[in-house]
């Protein structure tokens, strides 16, 4: 901001005297939405349900974009075509293909940036909220767009760069049972198809291609799908509105309550892969303990901050560095100079070649050499450690899907169910122990239960519970809550900081303008 602009626009003040907003004036009611899925888990039907929410209760103008109808659109920008002999099956692969084809050619958050784009030309087709100082300013609508459905870890980060705290993201899932039975039904596709629709849609190899699977474990609200009707769902949907919008009261779930207790617990922790929180509740509901990823001390517990300068966890100890990653390049090297040792490398092949190609194996995956103990672990020694009682079938919460080494302390200890956020592909819990662990609900009593979270993402348990609302009136009554002009309970200015500088420097020169005025009326003879 420049002097001239501050100068131009008191200037105005002066001789129109023009109201100045206030800040808190140009907080937007306009929500922006966006729905993840594995294919088969009901988007669709979720999105829908969100815009009759909003529209029937909440009195919002609603909006839908189907980010596949802009793969058609951009055909001609990739040398494509859809032929119209197609059967559903092949058009589903064929429209994946050209998704593909078009983020290798436009950037990965093409089709995301196509939805910016029309929500960008609607609100510029109604208008701006007219002038201030000779600048155009925004208006505030009670509007909402609802995306269907992002395919792509650079798409949620497009779209939260672009609209903050106004934008969420909401994961929805069925068991894959139910996806393969809607697909077949539904679709009319066969079971090979079906598989390799699934597959594609959850994860490619390509940096380009589709990966749900990344995109998923940051959403805001995770939905279970599952049932033939939406009764369930719709209920789940509505209590969020309802909470996004402040209606008094919600409290979370013990399900959001324990699944928070684990992600503050992940932010404790300072190893250097990733940080993962776990929690233990008794059958009856109460949290007996606690555990995250780092290096154990002597005396029981982990290191913490407050071991100063006895802290001994990687980042402060000897090399510095992942031990787990370090014993791992150690055995590339080994593998690399045995097969040399045994003539069974041609001369031109290098270290690097070979770990390379090793690193292509499960040899890549491998947990054994981190100094580290795991979340789970610490959880189910916390308990131990503390001698209290409710760990046998009692209920594990982990940031992260549990490794084969947790699961067998899991079922070990006698945990009956674990609910989970973010994937590990590297686990082999089921396929290690399939005998005692399960992803079927249906196995409920006869297996650990491994299940996908549902509920409010911990990230937002402080932003959407601890809103500062009150909610009583001066006769202590419980505050009325109307549903069709209540404003979201997170929301961001419509306009940018510079604009709030001039805006506040404006207000400040109207202020010590008037207060020239009062001291001279009060001066005598003046």
């Amino acid at each position: 901001m420049t002097i001239d602009s501050v100068k131009i626009l008191t200037e105005n003040i002066e001789t129109s005297k023009v109201k100045i907003p206030r800040l808190n004036e140009r907080l937007t009611e306009e929500l922006i939405f966006a729905l993840v899925g594995p294919v088969g888990s009901g988007c669709t039907k979720s999105y829908e349900l969100l815009g009759d929410i909003l529209k029937d209760s909440y009195n919002y103008d609603v909006n839908y974009y189907h980010l596949s109808d802009y793969i058609s659109d951009g055909i001609n920008l990739v040398d494509e075509k859809i032929p119209t002999n197609l059967n559903d099956s092949d058009r589903i692969k064929h429209l994946q293909n050209i998704g593909d084809k078009l983020r290798q050619a436009c950037g990965n958050n093409y089709l995301a940036a196509k939805a910016v784009e029309v929500i960008a030309q609607k609100r510029e087709s109604d208008g701006l909220g007219g002038t201030l100082g000779g600048q155009a300013v925004p208006k505030t609508l009670r509007r909402v767009h609802i995306i269907d459905s992002l395919k792509h870890p650079d798409e949620i980060k497009l779209l939260k760069a672009t609209y903050g705290d106004i934008f969420w993201l909401i994961g929805v899932f069925a068991p894959l049972t139910v996806r393969e039975k809607r697909l077949e039904y539904q679709e009319h596709l066969d079971v090979k198809t079906i598989s390799t629709i699934i597959q594609t849609d959850y994860v490619e190899d390509e940096n380009h291609g589709q990966n749900v699977r990344d995109v998923f474990y940051q959403a805001d609200l995770f939905l279970r799908n599952d049932q033939d009707n939406t009764t369930r769902l719709k209920k789940s949907l509505e209590r969020f509105v309802d909470i996004l919008f402040g209606a008094p009261v919600h409290t979370p779930t013990l399900d959001e309550s324990s699944m928070y207790a684990a992600y503050a617990e992940a932010a404790k922790s300072a190893c250097l892969s990733r940080q993962v929180g776990a929690a233990i509740v008794s059958p009856e509901g109460e949290l007996i303990g606690l555990g995250r990823n780092d290096v154990p001390a002597f005396g029981g517990g982990l290191y913490t901050e407050d071991h100063g300068e006895n802290d001994h966890r990687c980042h402060a100890w000897k090399g510095q560095h992942c031990y787990n990653d370090a014993k791992k390049e150690g055995l590339y090297q080994q593998i690399f100079n045995q097969l040399k040792k045994a003539n069974l490398l041609a001369k031109s092949v290098s270290t690097e070649d070979v770990t390379k190609a090793v690193k292509g194996t499960d040899v890549k995956s491998l947990i054994e050499y981190s100094r580290a103990v795991h979340a789970e672990m610490d959880a189910i020694t916390s308990v131990a450690r503390t001698h209290k009682a409710g760990l046998f079938e009692g209920t594990l919460y982990s940031t992260t899907y549990p490794c084969h080494s947790c699961a067998r302390h899991i079922v070990a200890s006698g945990i009956s169910k674990v609910f989970f956020i973010e994937p590990y592909p590297k686990s082999l819990a089921i396929e290690l122990h399939s005998d005692a662990t399960s992803e079927n609900e249906g196995d409920i009593g006869k297996k650990v239960l491994f299940l996908q979270y549902t509920g409010i993402a911990p990230k937002n348990i402080l932003k959407l519970f601890k809103t500062g609302l009150k909610r009583k009136v001066k006769s202590g009554n419980l505050k009325q809550f109307d549903k069709k002009t209540v404003p979201p309970v997170v929301a961001v200015s419509l306009d940018d900081y510079t604009t709030h500088e001039k805006w506040v420097i404006a207000e400040l020169a109207e202020n010590e303008q008037q207060a020239t005025e009062d001291k001279q009326t009060t001066i005598p003879g003046t």
